[in-house]
């Protein structure tokens, strides 16, 4: 027979269904919260705005908003992406149209000085003669020639140009000393090239319309000797013109061999025309390749007059 156990409370009555105690708080019990929904990155927004105004501000807070929402984990990812992606090309459009406007205002102003240099201001109108320069005869490829020294434009510059100063491979044994001397080592260490332009001075007597001669004559003051030993010595030679492959200048050619057994090349020309004259020197300790050098020196190293 069965008892209620004693001190046990009774029971209490049962209608029949389950009514189990609920195991979290009710709506006074402060148990749990609702999830609130993550929000819009605030530069993420601003980036796409600005990328329709201002590029390089679409730029910088994309990607500010970038690094931002990887730690919060805020929307607005795509609008960055979109933000940074419209800037970017709104920069290299800007830096294209930049480009073509120096293009284009650089070739403005060419057009302007060919247009400026037909103008006649005795009659106020355009000369019909085309444009053509006189600094440089035959420029575009043809030779300046000894008796094509005549003609040059006497405001005219002749100057070497210097392929040299940019190759790695050339060391400068002297720099420019400020009255147009410079000299470099080849690759090999072997041969020094050494350069000269400037004003012919009083010590060389231009002949009038004669380069050729002129240009003896300033070989003998450079070289310390007098003018017949070089008329009787000195060989036709050509450096290029303007630059390499597009035409020559008529030289003159003296070479020999000094005391310490070192063998050297002396190319140059004068410009009566002009009072200036331009020479290279290529010296060449024993082992050193001077025809090699000599012959690079005066294809690459090119007279240029403007």
């Amino acid at each position: 027979m069965s008892q209620t156990p004693p001190n046990q409370p009774p029971l209490p009555p049962s209608d029949g269904y389950s009514n189990p105690t609920p195991q979290y708080g009710g709506p006074q019990g402060g148990g749990y919260s609702p999830v609130q929904e993550p929000r819009y990155n605030v530069l993420a927004i601003v980036s796409l705005v600005s990328a329709f105004f201002v590029s390089l501000v679409a730029v910088i807070t994309g990607h500010m908003a970038l690094g931002q929402i990887k730690r919060t984990g805020e929307k607005g990812r795509g609008l960055a992406l979109s933000g940074l992606i419209i800037g970017y090309v709104g920069i290299v459009s800007g830096i294209i149209a930049i480009v073509a406007l120096v293009v284009m205002a650089v070739a403005g102003i060419g057009l302007f000085a060919t247009i400026a240099s037909q103008y006649d201001p005795d009659d106020y109108s355009y000369t019909s003669e085309p444009f053509t320069s006189t600094a440089a005869p035959d420029a575009a490829g043809g030779d300046l020639t000894f008796d094509a020294g005549s003609d040059l434009d006497s405001g005219s510059l002749a100057q070497f140009s210097d392929p040299f100063i940019t190759d790695s491979e050339w060391t400068v044994a002297s720099p420019d000393d400020g009255k147009g001397n410079w000299s470099y080592l080849d690759p090999s260490g072997l041969c020094t090239v050494s350069f000269h332009q400037g004003s012919l001075g009083t010590e060389v007597t231009v002949a009038d319309g004669d380069d050729r001669a002129t240009t003896a004559g300033f070989l003998a003051v450079v070289l310390s000797t007098d003018a017949s030993t070089i008329a009787g010595k000195a060989v036709d030679d050509t450096i290029s013109y303007n630059f390499e492959g597009s035409g020559s200048v008529d030289t003159l050619l003296m070479q020999g061999t000094d005391d310490d057994g070192s063998n050297w090349k002396l190319a140059g020309r004068a410009f009566g025309e002009l009072g200036s004259g331009l020479y290279v020197d290529v010296t060449c300790d024993k082992g050193g390749d001077l025809e090699s050098v000599y012959d690079t020196a005066v294809t690459k190293a090119a007279i240029t007059v403007y």
